[in-house]
């Protein structure tokens, strides 16, 4: 639901990956702003395909020498890049990484999951009578082939259809990755993809960051133990032999009293681009 500079830690994001030898890129999606209750992820995911063509073919990209020649800097070759999502930016990483095609997702090589919350758990919480009822009228529209048509206005803060509520409300829905109530296996089938391609094409540095004080993260879930939990999932796949070395997997750091959007308190901003710095680095 966000558009151009979400978040207040913005310039220190652009700087941090300046330092880093990467360039900062954010893409303004069909799904921005009011478009978030039309859209789908899948869209999410041939838009992102879309500006990875374009950034490859316009611009110039420092290859990391999987292209059987030396490392160098040239217009668009086998360009690297690190996805960096907050809030449902979040289910958008994590969904790009499952479906899109392989010649896609060979080319990530880190990602940075920063507020993965869960929309349906939020509700449920926050008016479960009105959650209730707009599920149950979702999924009635649904049985009558109606899943593109709009709710109505009280169901939700901006348009929606009902293909998009059901997507982010319903348990097991298309954008519901991070719910608490999930079991461990629930989540390593959701999750286990992140770091350890399906094809074993990739294998991924990541990072979750979840903010202590989240103000859309329900009071009794335990964020600390949750973010642990979803980090275990996307390690999940990675071999045994492994557990030992220092290779590409998923961190996690649990900012203490940060908010959704880490605008406090001051000092979660510069805790969490610390926290990219290293990966980023990791990367290199």
């Amino acid at each position: 639901s966000d558009g151009l500079m979400p978040v207040p830690y913005t310039s220190q994001l652009e700087q941090t990956c300046k330092d880093n030898g990467f360039s900062l890129v954010q893409p303004v999606l069909s799904s921005s702003y009011t478009g978030f209750g039309s859209g789908t992820l899948d869209r999410d995911c041939a838009e992102l395909q879309e500006l990875m063509d374009y950034l490859q073919a316009h611009r110039t990209c420092t290859t990391n020498g999987d292209d059987d020649d030396d490392d160098s800097t040239r217009m668009g070759g086998n360009c690297q890049f690190c996805l960096v999502g907050h809030s449902t930016g979040c289910q958008g990483i994590v969904h790009f990484l499952d479906k899109a095609p392989p010649s896609y997702r060979k080319k990530v090589t880190g990602f940075v999951l920063q507020a993965p919350v869960s929309d349906r758990e939020h509700a449920q919480v926050d008016k479960p009578e009105s959650y209730s009822k707009n599920l149950a009228l979702a999924r009635e529209m649904r049985d009558q082939d109606k899943l593109d048509e709009c709710m109505p206005r009280s169901a939700f803060w901006a348009p929606i259809t009902a293909r998009r509520f059901l997507d982010l409300q319903e348990k097991g829905g298309t954008d519901d990755y991070f719910s608490s109530d999930y079991t461990d296996e629930e989540l390593e089938q959701r999750l286990g993809h992140c770091v350890l391609d399906h094809e074993k094409l990739a294998r991924r540095h990541g990072l979750v960051a979840f903010s202590a004080g989240d103000e859309y993260v329900p009071k009794q879930v335990d964020c600390e133990q949750l973010t642990e939990r979803l980090t275990a999932a996307m390690n999940s796949r990675i071999p045994n032999e492994d557990a030992l070395v220092s290779s590409p997997r998923a961190t996690s750091i649990c900012i203490a009293l940060a908010n959704h959007n880490l605008s406090q308190p001051p000092s979660a901003a510069p805790d969490f681009i610390q926290e990219v710095n290293e990966l980023l680095q990791r990367i290199q």
